[in-house]
Order: C-alpha cells, then sequence, then structure tokens
C-alpha cells in the first residue's frame, strides 16, 4: 500500500468508490448496519459518485437487491454463510473466502479511486488483497466492549474476557494502520481508535437518524402509556438487554404504573424472548417493515444495554422522532448526548425504573426532553455534511472511467 499521505483539494470530480462490507445494505435490510451504510451509499450518489458494491447476501435478502441497485453501477455479491450448507466454521470460511476472492477480482476489473470497507471483519477477510486509497470504518471497538461485558462477569469468565481485550487492542491497532485513513461512526470510537491508529488520519462519518420527522399514520398498537425496545434480536447484547430490563427493571414500572405496555421490536426474537409475553403488558413482535409508526406510538423509549459500542442506530432514531429516551450510560457512548438535557442515564435497575415512571407520569418533561433531543441529532448528525468533509480528504486525481454499465451479478463459492 502507498504510504504517502493523500493530497486536499478540489473534490469537483466524480469519484468511482467501491464499497465492500460483510452483509447486505438495504432500506429495509432489519439491521442499523446495513440501513446505516445505505443511507451512505445513497448520499454519496446524490453528490455524485459513482458506487460498485461487493457484499454478501442471504437467500431471503435477494429482493433487497433492487432496493439498492439503482444507486450502485455494480452490485457483486457471494453468499452469506447462512446461505451455504455443512458445518459452521466451513461455511463462514467459504463465504468470506468469497468475499475476498470478488473484491480482488472487482478491484481488477474497476479500478476505484477509494475502497472503503465496513466493519472490523471484512477488514480482516481482505488482509493481502492490494488496494488504492482505502479507508477502514470498523463500527465497533471490540476490546472496548469486551472490556464492557467482562465488568459484568465473575470468576475465571472475567478473567477470560479480560484477557481476550487485552489481546484483541493490539491486533485491532494494527488493522487500522493497514488503511490510509480509518472512519469512526461516533465520536466516543473516534477518541478511542485515535489513541491506537497513528499516525493514520481518524475522521468521522457517523450514521444518520433512519427518521427525521413525526408525520401522522395509523399507529400500530393502542395509544397510552407504551414502553419501547427496538433491535435484532438475534443479536445477544440486545437479549441479554431485554432480560436484565424485565428481570430487574419492569416489575419496578409496573408497580407505579400499572398501566404500563413494554413492546420489544425486532427481527428473530429467541423462545425464551418469545416466552415473556404475556399479551397484557409484554409485547415481543418480531421483525416489521417500517419502525416509524412505532416510533410515534412509543411514549418512552428505552436502551437498557449493558455492552455497546459504536453509535446506537436505535437510540438516533428515538430522539431523531422527538421521544424521550432512557438509556444506560454505554448506550450513550456514542451519541454523546447530554443527560438531562437531551434524555436520561441511569445504569442501577432502582434508578432506570424511576427514570422511566418519571417520564410516564410527566408530559411537561416527556416534551421538553423530546423537543432537545430531536435538535440535538439532527443538528449533529448530519450525513451529508460529513460526507462533504469526508470528500476534501480523497485523492484529488481520478483515473478514466472503464464505462462499465449498471449490472447485478452473482458471485458464487464453489
Amino acid at each position: 500500500m502507498n504510504e504517502e499521505q493523500p493530497s486536499k483539494g478540489d473534490i469537483s470530480h466524480s469519484a468511482r468508490i467501491l464499497i465492500a462490507y460483510k452483509e447486505f445494505p438495504a432500506p429495509s435490510v432489519g439491521h442499523a448496519g446495513g440501513q446505516g451504510i445505505f443511507r451512505l451509499i445513497q448520499t454519496l450518489h446524490q453528490r455524485g459518485h459513482r458506487i460498485t458494491l461487493v457484499a454478501r447476501l442471504r437467500k431471503e435478502e435477494e429482493p433487497l437487491v433492487q432496493e439498492t441497485l439503482p444507486y450502485c453501477e455494480r452490485v457483486v455479491t457471494v453468499p452469506h454463510h447462512q446461505a451455504l450448507s455443512g458445518p459452521l466454521p466451513f461455511r463462514i470460511f467459504r463465504s468470506y473466502l468469497a468475499l475476498r476472492r470478488a473484491v480482488a477480482r472487482t478491484l481488477r476489473e474497476t479500478h476505484p479511486d477509494l475502497l472503503l470497507v465496513e466493519f472490523t471483519q471484512t477488514a480482516v477477510c481482505l488482509l493481502g488483497v492490494g488496494k488504492p486509497f482505502a479507508a477502514l470504518r470498523p463500527h465497533d471497538v471490540n476490546w472496548f466492549l469486551l472490556e464492557q461485558r467482562s465488568s459484568y462477569q465473575r470468576g475465571f469468565r472475567r478473567w477470560l474476557t479480560r484477557c481476550l481485550a487485552r489481546r484483541l487492542r493490539p491486533l485491532e491497532s494494527w488493522l487500522y494502520r493497514r488503511y490510509r485513513q480509518v472512519l469512526a461512526i461516533s465520536e466516543g470510537d473516534r477518541h478511542l481508535i485515535a489513541l491506537y491508529a497513528r499516525p493514520r488520519q481518524v475522521l468521522l462519518l457517523p450514521l444518520n437518524p433512519a427518521f427525521s420527522d413525526g408525520s401522522e399514520g395509523p399507529l400500530p398498537v393502542p395509544p397510552g402509556p407504551n414502553v419501547l425496545f427496538v433491535g435484532a434480536m438475534y443479536r445477544r447484547p440486545n437479549v441479554e438487554a431485554m432480560e436484565w430490563f424485565l428481570d430487574q427493571v419492569w416489575p419496578r414500572v409496573l408497580e407505579k404504573v400499572p398501566e404500563a405496555r413494554f413492546y420489544i421490536v425486532g427481527s428473530a426474537p429467541p423462545p425464551s424472548l418469545l416466552a415473556r409475553a404475556d399479551g397484557k403488558r409484554i409485547f415481543v413482535s418480531g421483525y416489521v417493515g417500517d419502525l416509524a409508526p412505532w416510533y410515534r406510538a412509543a411514549t418512552v423509549f428505552v436502551s437498557p444495554l449493558r455492552v455497546a459500542g459504536g453509535l446506537l442506530q436505535k437510540v438516533l432514531d428515538a430522539l431523531a422522532m422527538g421521544v424521550p429516551v432512557v438509556a444506560t450510560p454505554v448506550s450513550n457512548h456514542g451519541v454523546g448526548a447530554i443527560p438531562g438535557e437531551h434524555l436520561l442515564l441511569a445504569d442501577d435497575p432502582e434508578e432506570f425504573a424511576d427514570a422511566v415512571v418519571r417520564l410516564l407520569r410527566d408530559p411537561d418533561l416527556r416534551e421538553q426532553l423530546g423537543r432537545a433531543g430531536r435538535e440535538f441529532v439532527l443538528g449533529r448528525y448530519n450525513l451529508e455534511a460529513a460526507v462533504a468533509q469526508w470528500e476534501t480528504t480523497w485523492p484529488t486525481a481520478p483515473k478514466p472511467n472503464p464505462g462499465y454499465s449498471v449490472v447485478f451479478s452473482r458471485t458464487q463459492t464453489r
């Protein structure tokens, strides 16, 4: 990799950008990372840049290609490991090997001005692949997540998790330095990464709210004291957060607001969580295609995560929709909202329940926090402005356009 520092200058030309991602980005893909990367692709396209996407694709996601294709000149997919057969380790190996080969081949065919690698796992997969000017957006600082998890563990498990965190930190730092730029999705992560990525540039390219208006429409549930959580429920931190909330917080809320209802919205909830739904005070909906009506129906949004990094899309979306939020401090790590001004923070079960009850009972406080939170998010998380700033760091001399047309190609593993 060429180690010269990029020059800054006129970005009036249309850049050719290859985006490599371990999942598939689309507006209705059902996970925040894929939705956020889609909005980045959309913004880059609207600014006149030409996008090639290489990504892994689950079988059920094949219809989503048509949502993303209009914003790309080329889309190349390989099967996600969940779309393959055989033992899990072998399926993961085959899938990532196919992704690596597809990216290497697409680099040779398209000669992009910039390679953007989304997620640390994708970067590991591409080690040794020759790159042009390349940027890594890791999304999570994994050693930091492990350190958070260890604080809730005991005994040998705690010792093991801390050992893994200590080993992972230098490995992630080494990986950052393989790229010309590192892009953080939150200010909190930018500070963490900058300590270990020197002398690489660490820039802020945040996720942005999926929703930014409170437009009227039919609500999915009756109005009332509705408490909402949104998250992909096949992810361990979300399930653990719900177990903690249901066991230690929700009974305290019901003691003081017995008419309150709690809605858990998100794809693939495990049987253990589905069994907690009673149809009266606890509801587990599973995947929904449009989350905006659920935010509109919410009186309070909660983010009781014990382990969180990057930038929680669920918290951004709630704030942008003007829904008052109660969150754990780690949920606010990336968001950077001011406690008491934009949202309420609590880490202790009793304090968390008291904050939820306080908001359920106080409409004036809900309105105050909702308005302030919305203004905070819409002012800080402006993707258009962040992309414009990022553009000033790109190389200024574009290569000749090879003149490829819009295609959807599928690379299969053998």
